[in-house]
């Protein structure tokens, strides 16, 4: 083990001197340095801190969860970069979204603002996904249209022959149709590109991979690591990682299904009409020309069947596996094979390295879709539709440890401010962890109050008790003044309070989620004081202190429906002898609800309301796990007077 005394912010010559020093230096960054530039000491940080310090070095894994407002990034970014430097490897950091990962890494992130306060010069690189490297070959190679170049491809083109770092960042607007024409996908031969090691996107490998301190990547690109590390190097070719002595997942409790998507296949209409038609340019023998046009038939017919076996709905829709769809599909893989076999002989009969690159990654990407195929027909499989893309994903993922994945003694942690330990660890198959929860470092006893209606509360689908809700919401809404976030459990549901809530006149600005950019409508629902946002998507990633956000409504708990992934769980926890609804419904809902009640205190001078207007949960076996969600210590009600009252008051 290569040890960087030098580079430690406290001396330590040995492991021992090493754990002292770690605990020592903490306690006198976050009681001494940080609050001499103005941070709060927040003891939940602290504790949280120490946790995870302890965790990484012994090698554990650690579920940490700790309330919106405790500073997790800090009390993971400092015992993080003194472990890469005990070891001499980098953490790996990895994000749930983009902005999280902007938060971290930006000029004035989190990275940087410890960096400058404390002195310690932290050399963290960002991992981008590969896919969003522009691929040299696939610019040179042309005739990606028969017909009228769509808009924009010729500055694409133009832009991807001057580049210097080949990354879609520089191109933000590019639609992902066009994107995908000039970029990395994993079809591509890279092993005997004329290029390799040389191109773009390894450039941009290396530039992470000389990271000493902390690299940074999203959830998805860790996974993809995580399943393809052995065959690169068994292949010579380096991981899209490095090698790295602990990994932490930030918004962890977003990862198992991120790990689970990552070991299935998803194929979208566009991707494989595009794969095909793509084999048109090739001039080929004519034995090629009647594969690829009876494989294209096929396609047609797979894909007519497929549109006829999914069932109509938003998110994950169902698809009906009959006999009809299944020997569309098995039809499809037939005609693919078929082609295959004659693209071998034109392998053969190829000239020049490129030429024979561009065939094997034609082969490549007709072997994925294939191997989607052979999953859809397997009935030891999950599948449904999002948007244009079928996914389809083993029914039972494999653990994250063990096998070609995270080898033992790996320090793992999970941060977050929603968890479900023990859920979450069967669906990774973790084994043994450890836990670590604190709340939130705001007084909630004081800032805020929880109201349920006096009556039964929403429930129910029909129009009537649509209504029923949106009247309850709206005598909500009177008291607390607008200035309050609704949350619902789909876009559906959404439509349809629109339409019950216009005959209410209110007097309020209303903005509903579908209207324009996500972005743009929480910040008009920041700035217009009164007004009030509806939505499906709003439980998490929302940060609006002061009093714009005086209430949360929640109408219905928010159980999860219509997820075949959820579904397959229900049916494994039932077939190893546990209650689904205890096992799978109960931690689900329990985290999103978690997280939409997290959107109402994020500072010390907010005050504000959750309004939790389904009341099903009252007197059930369950009633304890939804008021221990609820706001620590702050007092229940059920008369709307109160309510204002509490709004109105003096803090």
């Amino acid at each position: 083990m290569q040890i960087r005394w030098t580079k430690l912010p406290f001396p330590a010559r040995n492991e021992a001197e090493y754990r002292r020093g770690l605990n020592d230096w903490l306690a006198r960054v976050f009681y001494e340095v940080l609050p001499e530039h103005g941070f709060e000491v927040r003891e939940e940080q602290i504790y949280t801190a120490f946790r995870i310090a302890r965790a990484l070095t012994e090698g554990s894994t650690l579920l940490a969860e700790a309330g919106p407002g405790t500073g997790k990034t800090f009390a993971y970014l400092l015992p993080a970069v003194c472990h890469a430097r005990m070891h001499g490897k980098p953490v790996v950091v990895a994000s749930a979204s983009g902005v999280l990962k902007a938060q971290l890494t930006g000029p004035d992130g989190d990275i940087q603002t410890l960096s400058r306060l404390l002195n310690l010069d932290i050399d963290a690189r960002v991992a981008g996904n590969p896919a969003d490297y522009v691929c040299e070959l696939k610019v040179e190679a042309g005739d990606f249209w028969t017909g009228e170049e769509p808009e924009g491809w010729s500055d694409l083109i133009r832009w991807a022959r001057r580049t210097a770092t080949g990354a879609r960042s520089e191109v933000p607007d590019v639609p992902d149709d066009l994107w995908e024409q000039i970029s990395w996908d994993p079809s591509l031969s890279c092993d005997t590109c004329p290029r390799r090691g040389h191109c773009l996107m390894v450039a941009a490998r290396r530039r992470h991979r000389d990271a000493a301190d902390l690299v940074v990547c999203d959830h998805q690109l860790f996974a993809q690591d995580l399943l393809t590390r052995n065959d690169l190097l068994e292949g010579g070719m380096l991981p899209i990682l490095p090698s790295y002595s602990a990994v932490i997942f930030d918004e962890g409790h977003h990862f198992p299904e991120t790990w689970q998507r990552a070991q299935g296949w998803s194929l979208s209409q566009r991707r494989l009409k595009r794969t095909l038609e793509r084999l048109e340019y090739w001039h080929a023998r004519e034995q090629v020309a009647w594969r690829l046009e009876a494989a294209l038939a096929a396609a047609d017919g797979f894909l007519r069947a497929l549109d006829l076996h999914t069932r109509p709905g938003e998110g994950k829709r169902d698809v009906d596996r009959t006999e009809l769809l299944l020997k569309a599909a098995s039809r499809l893989d037939r005609a693919l094979d078929l082609l295959q076999t004659e693209l071998v002989t034109e392998e053969a009969m190829s000239e020049g390295q490129e030429s024979l690159a561009e065939l094997q990654a034609h082969q490549n990407r007709i072997d994925e879709i294939r191997t989607a195929l052979r999953l859809f027909r397997q009935p030891e499989s999950v599948v449904w539709r999002e948007g244009d893309e079928l996914w389809v994903v083993p029914e039972r993922p494999k653990p994250l440890f063990g096998g070609a994945h995270l080898a033992p003694g790996t320090p793992v942690i999970f941060s977050s401010a929603t968890l479900e330990p023990e859920y979450q660890a069967r669906v990774l198959g973790l084994g043994r962890f450890d836990q670590s929860r604190v709340g939130v470092p705001f007084d909630l006893a004081r800032q805020s109050l929880v109201y349920l209606p006096p009556d039964g509360g929403a429930g129910g689908a029909g129009d009537a008790a649509v209504d029923a809700a949106v009247a309850e919401a709206v005598r909500v809404l009177h008291a607390t003044r607008g200035r309050t976030l609704i949350l619902l459990r789909s876009l559906a549901e959404v439509r349809r309070w629109r339409k019950a809530l216009a005959a209410h006149d209110l007097p309020w600005p209303l903005i509903f989620e579908g209207d324009g950019d996500r972005g743009a409508q929480l910040e008009r629902f920041r700035n217009e004081v009164d007004s009030v946002l509806v939505g499906a998507s709003f439980w998490e990633g929302v940060d609006v202190p002061g009093e714009a956000l005086s209430c949360v409504i929640i109408p219905y708990l928010p159980f999860p429906e219509h997820d075949p992934l959820i579904r397959e769980r229900r049916a494994q926890a039932q077939a190893a002898g546990q209650d689904p609804f205890r096992a799978v419904d109960l931690p689900e809902m329990l985290i999103k609800l978690k997280q939409g009640i997290g959107r109402l205190i994020r500072t010390t001078r907010d005050r504000g309301v959750i309004a939790l207007l389904d009341r099903s949960f009252v007197g059930s076996d369950f009633e304890e796990a939804v008021e221990a969600a609820c706001p620590e210590g702050a007092r229940r009600v059920s008369d709307l007077e109160e309510v204002a009252a509490f709004l109105s008051s003096e803090q």
